[in-house]
């Protein structure tokens, strides 16, 4: 025979399992990201582009901006590949 878990146990065990599916969808959400291309209706295939206009800002600009510069150095390229800016609501 079995004891039975307490109230107390039984709401750990309740919280643990809620804490683990937090965690396992947390990886599903999309990653928020401060700009949008108008040309590029699929938000899947936007963050793809974006990942990879990123990287070629990142390899245009190089390593020696940094600070205040390195970001508008990073959002003049954006706004040259076609993203614009989301407006804050």
């Amino acid at each position: 025979m079995r004891p039975t878990p307490s109230p107390v146990h039984l709401c750990l065990i309740r919280l643990c399992l809620a804490g683990l599916l937090a965690l396992s969808l947390g990886g599903c959400l999309p990653k928020s990201k401060a700009w949008i291309h108008p040309g590029e209706p699929n938000p899947r295939k936007e963050d793809r582009l974006f990942e990879e206009d990123t990287q070629f800002c990142e390899g245009k600009i190089g390593p020696q901006a940094e600070g205040p510069a390195r970001d508008a150095a990073m959002a003049d390229c954006l706004k040259r590949l076609g993203w614009k800016p989301k407006e804050k609501d």
